[in-house]
């Protein structure tokens, strides 16, 4: 498997890269001032915001049928997986387990959530099996820790461990992650797989910009996008799993760059690239937190837990990251999980770069919206504006980092 999430080159940019990245960073500014001058007050409704579905639609998506169906559906998936990666040929050439789980899956959740929902919550089939044994232990004070630390092992394994398009090595992943986190459902019941389960958490996440939801009476809504990630704002600790996530897609970006060739030719390639992926998240949080702290001193004062306060806001510029350099890999590997070869003329290098640059800038456009409405809510009155310079910055690096990343350059 060629594991090529970015462009490959600059000169697949259908622009050059200067006028790329001052596109990209005027878009952000430009959506920043026109909302500090138009938008003076909080509008996002979050959890009370959004418009009923018909009641027999309703009905029929929380119908006990439907949710049993989901659930056999993601059972007989995984079985199937399961069948093919452990006993079918060890070459991602023959056997689709590879493409099933990175692309299919990984790359899936990404857009089936975002038109569907939290619906790998009601899919996920190890939350099926750890059903079968009722948890009567309350939930451990670990946040979600454990959601962090699953999601950074599939990440080392896909773009760290270097047979990582093994069928062989992804299904000692996938049943080891399994086990784990049955055995944990299956002690500390369900609500284990709302902050412990990688997976779940990251679906959730990207699932809170989807346009249907749930009001807080209980009501299937569609809604404004933004509305979902206002809902955010009631989980603490999501920060640091949304900053993992925008590392390791920057550093994925990085390994594909020369540079990072010439840096590793001669090294440990396992230990420069574990190093490289914990420096990528590092700086990544690093910028973060140093906006955050620039912001502390505008902050109100009943605002508790700061560095959770704009975390919401960086789930676009998460989903953003993930369709820019996930696109081609999805488009191109894709077709593996139909058993055939790859035809790599489906798609244009001018359609991808401008799907990932669109990607990205979007991405941030959101982000700044609702980082806009959020700081109406959270900064003292008088400082709205000034209090929102240090995210805005951050912001603006990301985008320039991001088109600079997948461009190759």
């Amino acid at each position: 498997m060629i594991l090529a999430h970015g462009l490959g080159g600059r000169s697949d940019l259908p622009v050059p890269l200067w006028l790329a990245l001052y596109a990209g960073a005027a878009a952000v500014l430009v959506s920043f001032f026109a909302l500090t001058a138009l938008w003076k007050r909080p509008k996002l409704r979050g959890a009370d915001g959004g418009r009923a579905w018909p009641r027999a639609l309703e009905r029929i998506a929380d119908a006990r049928v439907t949710r049993i169906a989901l659930r056999l559906l993601g059972l007989a998936l995984f079985a199937v997986f399961l069948v093919f990666a452990w006993t079918g040929a060890d070459d991602s050439a023959k056997n689709p387990a590879g493409a099933w789980f990175y692309v299919w899956f990984w790359v899936g959740l990404v857009p089936l959530s975002v038109l569907c929902g939290p619906v790998w919550r009601l899919v996920n089939p190890l939350r099926t099996l750890a059903a079968i044994f009722p948890g009567r232990l309350p939930l451990p004070r670990w946040g979600f820790c454990p959601a962090v630390a699953g999601l950074v092992a599939f990440l080392w394994l896909e773009l760290v461990y270097p047979h990582s398009d093994s069928p062989r090595a992804v299904a000692v992943f996938v049943t080891a992650y399994a086990v784990v986190h049955v055995v944990a459902g299956a002690v500390f019941g369900p609500r284990w797989f709302d902050r412990g389960d990688g997976f779940e958490v990251y679906s959730a996440l990207i699932a809170a910009l989807s346009p249907w939801g749930r009001r807080t009476d209980g009501r299937l809504v569609l809604r404004n996008p933004l509305d979902g990630l206002r809902t955010l704002e009631r989980e603490r600790g999501l920060t640091p799993f949304v900053l993992v996530v925008l590392g390791s897609t920057a550093f994925d970006g990085l390994t594909r760059l020369p540079v990072w060739g010439d840096l590793t030719r001669d090294g440990n390639r396992v230990l420069l690239g574990t190093a490289g992926l914990a420096a990528a998240i590092g700086l990544t949080a690093l910028a973060y937190a140093g906006a955050i702290r620039l912001t502390r001193p505008y902050l109100r004062r009943s605002v508790t837990g700061p560095y959770d306060a704009f975390a919401p806001s960086l789930v676009p510029i998460m989903v953003g990251y993930t369709v820019a350099h996930y696109f081609s890999f999805a488009v191109f590997e894709g077709q593996r999980g139909f058993g055939g070869g790859v035809d790599y003329t489906v798609v244009s290098p001018a359609a991808i770069a401008f799907t990932q640059i669109a990607g990205i800038v979007a991405g941030h456009v959101l982000a700044v919206t609702s980082a806009h409405d959020r700081a109406l809510g959270v900064l003292r009155d008088g400082y709205a504006k000034v209090g929102q310079y240090p995210m805005l910055a951050v912001m603006v690096c990301y985008t320039a980092v991001g088109i600079a990343l997948v461009s190759g350059a």
